[in-house]
């Protein structure tokens, strides 16, 4: 400092010297000369600085974590040089080793600019079979979200002999593979093959999966504040076996955890119930489409934000899914705010009630289908044609055929000998007692009485159309079907 600001009682700011040690000596030089409100406003102009640091650190770290995903190229398609899709041939590296034909032609068509695929299935805790399943396209751009309900009762082209092991919710369980290898390699298995099926049901490969156990839905359910739901009639059900109890009250009511997992798991009335309802797959399946909008509804609101941390611990507790963290929360907050009564449809695949072996199954009807896909939830530039499907369907003379397609057994194509009845088991008889009342809309429960004559490990020993199966005396300690190693 000069012999003039000493005088002049001045103070010189660190600055000049040839070195740091020269540097760091005028500054705490300079440091010791101010006065106390001076350090103070110092003090907190390096705190607000560090802060500032920080903040922009942890920005731009959660920008480059919380982003959307690519979308991945379905197995079997490779980019080809001009920039389109082509699919492999046979034993390329991508190709999946899976029964049926190739992909269907739309996927090579390329995208539209901003649009997701899903596939969401909840799984069954019992039988292992993804007892409920939704094809979901998100358009990012455009703000809308479109759904479409599976069956799963729906018949697919597979190998297996009984009508059960033909349904599309057991294609999971049937391809995990060898239970020496691990789950996640057990599930991204499962999840390829159910994939692979959904695109020859829909021509759409989906982008991801997202399974769910159901259980998760009463935590979520808590954790936004319960969730405003209009039950469609008094649901009442009971069952020792596993101490389920079911009460609902028909009407609009703000519904808990507690009351949203029994409205779900909400099957059949009990037999002395004069009111009894007995839901069918569609009946069934609606119940909970509608409840899982009344869900996304409350889980869109502004306020969500501040339940997010909590609701992701919840989700990936809860949930199997090639989506990062990151991924998910990028896919929240774009979605949050959204008008759910205009921009979010959820429908069901059009059916038609067929029978094989004695099992009730459903064949998808083309052309109501393909009006379905082609309104939101086609996420190709191409639409997506009749070609583009493997439909299973009956054959006017009886037996089954499968559109552009080979049939994976070709038993099918006859029609089948009629299953001996056993008259002594009850399970042979029609589910649907006399007087029952179904619920507008729906039909008896077409898997419960498909399940006689089954043997222990048969995959149909377990009627995988119930998301929280009875344990009555026909499944009490029979082994998980995912021990039987068949290729579907």
């Amino acid at each position: 400092m000069s012999e003039y600001n000493r005088q002049k009682g001045g103070r010189e700011a660190p600055g000049g010297g040839n070195s740091p040690a020269d540097w760091w000596r005028r500054y705490r030089l300079w440091l010791a000369g101010l006065d106390r409100k001076a350090k103070l406003r110092y003090r907190l102009f390096q705190a607000l600085a560090v802060l500032a640091v920080l903040i922009v650190g942890i920005t731009l770290f959660l920008l480059s974590w919380i982003r959307l995903p690519d979308v991945p190229e379905p197995p079997g398609v490779v980019p080809s040089p001009g920039g389109n899709t082509s699919q492999n041939q046979p034993g390329q590296p991508g190709d999946v080793s899976y029964e049926g034909a190739e992909l269907p032609d739309v996927t090579r068509s390329g995208r539209k600019d901003g649009y997701y695929t899903f596939l969401l299935v909840g799984r069954d805790v019992v039988s292992g079979a993804t007892d409920t399943m939704m094809l979901i396209t998100y358009d990012t751009r455009g703000q809308r979200i479109d759904a479409i309900s599976l069956l799963r009762d729906t018949m697919t082209n597979s190998s297996g002999k009984r009508g059960a092991q033909k349904r599309l919710n057991v294609t999971f369980v049937r391809n995990m593979g060898d239970r020496k290898l691990s789950e996640k390699q057990r599930i991204e298995n499962g999840m390829t093959a159910l994939k692979k099926e959904v695109s020859r049901l829909t021509g759409i490969y989906p982008d991801f999966y997202v399974m769910v156990e159901w259980e998760a839905i009463g935590r979520l359910v808590d954790a936004v504040g319960g969730v405003e739901f209009e039950v469609p009639f008094d649901m009442n059900y009971d069952d020792p076996y596993q101490d389920l109890h079911i009460h609902q009250k028909k009407g609009l009511r703000l519904l808990d955890g507690q009351d949203a997992m029994e409205v779900i798991r909400f099957r059949k009335s009990n037999k002395d119930d004069p009111n009894k309802v007995i839901l069918g797959d569609a009946g069934r399946t609606q119940i909970q489409r509608d409840f899982l909008t009344a869900t996304l509804k409350k889980c869109l609101t502004p306020e969500i934000l501040l339940k997010l941390p909590t609701l992701t611990d919840i989700f990936m507790d809860n949930v199997d899914t090639d989506l990062t963290v990151g991924n998910i929360l990028a896919f929240a907050q774009l979605a949050v705010g959204m008008n759910v009564e205009n921009d979010v449809t959820f429908v069901s695949m059009p059916y038609d009630n067929v029978s094989y072996t004695g099992d009730a199954l459903v064949c998808a009807r083309e052309k109501e289908l393909l009006e379905l896909l082609n309104a939101g939830l086609n996420p190709y530039l191409d639409e997506i044609k009749s070609s583009d499907l493997q439909l299973m369907y009956k054959k006017s003379g009886g037996g089954f055929g499968v559109t552009n397609g080979t049939l994976a057994d070709p038993a099918v194509a006859s029609r089948p000998a009629p299953k001996p009845e056993e008259p002594d088991d009850p399970a042979a008889t029609s589910p649907e007692d006399p007087g029952t009342v179904t619920a507008p809309g729906t039909t008896a429960d077409p898997g419960t009485a498909s399940d006689s004559g089954t043997t222990p490990g048969d995959i149909g020993a377990i009627d995988p159309g119930d998301i929280f199966p009875d344990p009555s005396p026909d499944i009490m300690g029979l082994e998980r079907p995912d021990t039987v190693q068949a290729a579907a």
